[in-house]
C-alpha cells in the first residue's frame, strides 16, 4: 500500500464513523456497534501507518492518536452513556424530563430559583462518582499508548512522548511558551474579571457562587435585551451575512431540533471536506443562539472553503488552534455593534449592553479557560490522578476566578473530560482572531463583512487547510486581544 492508497482508505473510514457520531450527537438513531467497528477500522489503518511510514509527521501523529482513540473507544462511549443516565437530578424536571447532563444548561438557562440550580449542582458533583473511573481509566490507556510509540516518535532519544508533546508539536509551540502565554492571560484578566463580577447583583440577581459557571452567566446575563433578539432567526441571519461576500452554503447542513438526547453543546462535523459539513445546535437563549450558530458556522465555512485539491492530511490535519480561528472570527460578528445595527439591532442602549457584558464574557472565558488549560497541562505534565486534578483544579479556579468551585466540576464540563487537549487552543486562537480582524479591517475598513474582496480574501487563508500562512496576519501577540477585553 502507498500512501496514496493509505490517505483513500482513511478517508472513508473517517466520514463513516463521523456520519455516525454526528447522528449520535444529534440525538438521532445510530449504531453503536458500527462507532466500536469503525473504531477498531481506524486502529488498523493507523497501525498500518506507523509500521510503514514516518513522513508526513503529521500523519504520524495523527494516526497515533488515533490509535488512542480506537482502543479507548468502548470507554468514551460509555462515558456518553453514563452521562445520560448518572448524571441526572432526582428532584427537578425540565420541559417534562428529569434534568440531566444533557439538559442541564437550559435547566440554567431558564430556572429563576438560584436555589434550585444550587441543588442540581451539588447533586451532579456528587454523582461524578459514577464517571470518574471511566474517565480516568480511559486517560490511563492513553498514556500508555503515547508511551509504546515513543521510540517512533523520538528517535533515538530515551525520553518519553506524551500526549501533550503531540498537541505542543500540532500547534508548534513549546511547553513553557503555551505554559507562559496562558498564565500571563489569566494574570491580566484576574483583576479587572474579579471587580466587575463584584456587579453580579446587577448582572443575575445576586452575589455570584460556585454553582454560577461560565455557561450559566453566558446566557443569564443578556436576559434584560433577549428580547431584542427574539425575532432574528440565526441560521437565515449568518447565511445571508455571509452569502453577500461569496460564501457557499450548499455543502453545509443545520440541524436546530431540540431532541432529549441531542448533544447540550454547539458542535460542527466535518463528514467530508469539503464536501459534507454538518451544524447543530439546539435553543438556550436568543442572544446565545445568535453566537452559538455563528461560531459553529465559521466551523462550517472554513471546513467547506478548503481546496479539494490539497492532500488528504492537509485538509483535515490542520491544529485546533487553527480550527477555532474562523469560528471565533464569525462569533464576534454578534458582538460588534456596527454589525448589529447592520441586523436590525437599532437600540442604542441595548448594543451598548452587548458590548459591556461580552468584554465582562471575555475576561471570564481568559480566567476560566486559563484554569482549564493549565490544569490539562499538568494533568499529562505530571502524570495526575483523577483526585489530584480535581485538587488542582480547584487550586487554579480560586487562584484565576477567585471562587471556591468543586474540583469535581471539570469533569462535567463538555470538552475537559473527553479531549486530549483542546482547551488552550480557544485561548490560541482568540489571539489570532483579535489579529485577523484587525488585518481585515486595516485592508477592508470597519464593515469587512459587507466588502466581496474581504470575503475573497478570508476564503484564500481558508482554503490551505494545514498549510494555512498564520504569519500573514499573526504574530501570536496577546496584547490586542487583551487590551480589546480592558478597555472601558
Amino acid at each position: 500500500m502507498n500512501l496514496k492508497e493509505w490517505c483513500n482508505l482513511d478517508e472513508i473510514v473517517y466520514s463513516a464513523e463521523t456520519n455516525e457520531q454526528y447522528l449520535q450527537f444529534s440525538g438521532l438513531e445510530y449504531d453503536k456497534k458500527n462507532i466500536e467497528n469503525l473504531s477498531k477500522m481506524k486502529f488498523l489503518i493507523s497501525e498500518i501507518f506507523v509500521r510503514s511510514f514516518s513522513e508526513p509527521r503529521i500523519l504520524l501523529l495523527s494516526s497515533i492518536e488515533n490509535i488512542s482513540e480506537s482502543v479507548t473507544k468502548p470507554l468514551e462511549l460509555k462515558l456518553h452513556d453514563l452521562r445520560r443516565t448518572k448524571i441526572k437530578s432526582e428532584n427537578f424536571k425540565f420541559n417534562g424530563k428529569q434534568v440531566n447532563w444533557n439538559n442541564w444548561r437550559q435547566f440554567n438557562s431558564n430556572e429563576k430559583d438560584h436555589n434550585k440550580r444550587k441543588i442540581v449542582f451539588d447533586e451532579f458533583i456528587k454523582k461524578t462518582k459514577y464517571i470518574s473511573p471511566v474517565i480516568n481509566l480511559r486517560f490511563n490507556r492513553i498514556r500508555e499508548i503515547y508511551d509504546d510509540f515513543s521510540d517512533k516518535l523520538k528517535g533515538n532519544s530515551k525520553t518519553s512522548f506524551s500526549p501533550l508533546d503531540g498537541y505542543l508539536n500540532s500547534e508548534k509551540i513549546t511547553l513553557s511558551q503555551l505554559k507562559g502565554l496562558v498564565s500571563e492571560m489569566g494574570q491580566r484578566a484576574k483583576p479587572l474579571f474579579m471587580s466587575e463580577l463584584d456587579l453580579g447583583n446587577e448582572l443575575i440577581g445576586k452575589d455570584p457562587e460556585y454553582y454560577d459557571d461560565f455557561y450559566f452567566f453566558r446566557n443569564r446575563i443578556f436576559r434584560g435585551i433577549e428580547k431584542y433578539f427574539l425575532k432574528i432567526n440565526p441560521v437565515i441571519t449568518v447565511k445571508k451575512t455571509l452569502k453577500s461576500i461569496g460564501f457557499d452554503f450548499s455543502k453545509i447542513h443545520f440541524d436546530t431540533y431540540d431532541r432529549p438526547r441531542k448533544y447540550p453543546s454547539p458542535i460542527c462535523f466535518f463528514v467530508k471536506i469539503p464536501d459534507d459539513i454538518r451544524v447543530l445546535y439546539k435553543n438556550e437563549s436568543p442572544y446565545f443562539n445568535l453566537q452559538s450558530c455563528y461560531h459553529e458556522t465559521g466551523h462550517a465555512i472554513h471546513a467547506s472553503s478548503i481546496d479539494p485539491e490539497l492532500n488528504y492530511w492537509e485538509k483535515y490535519k490542520f491544529s485546533m488552534g487553527v480550527a477555532e480561528i474562523f469560528s471565533i472570527l464569525i462569533e464576534r460578528l454578534t458582538e460588534n455593534p456596527l454589525y448589529l445595527k447592520d441586523i436590525g439591532i437599532t437600540n442604542n442602549k441595548v448594543l451598548s449592553e452587548v458590548v459591556l457584558k461580552n468584554r465582562f464574557m471575555e475576561l471570564f472565558f481568559v480566567v476560566f479557560y486559563t484554569a482549564n488549560s493549565l490544569m490539562k497541562i499538568e494533568f499529562w505534565n505530571k502524570n495526575l490522578s483523577i483526585y489530584e486534578t480535581s485538587r488542582l483544579y480547584e487550586k487554579l479556579i480560586k487562584k484565576y476566578m477567585g471562587l471556591e468551585v468543586p474540583g469535581e466540576y471539570w469533569m462535567l464540563h463538555h470538552i475537559l473530560p473527553e479531549s486530549i487537549m483542546y482547551v488552550p487552543s480557544y485561548m490560541l486562537a482568540a489571539i489570532r482572531v483579535a489579529e485577523l480582524e484587525r488585518y481585515l479591517m486595516n485592508r477592508f475598513g470597519e464593515k469587512w463583512w459587507k466588502e466581496a474582496k474581504a470575503g475573497k480574501k478570508i476564503k484564500e487563508i481558508m482554503s490551505k487547510g494545514e498549510r494555512i500562512n498564520l504569519k500573514e496576519f499573526s504574530k501570536l501577540d496577546q496584547n490586542i486581544f487583551m487590551k480589546e477585553i480592558s478597555s472601558p
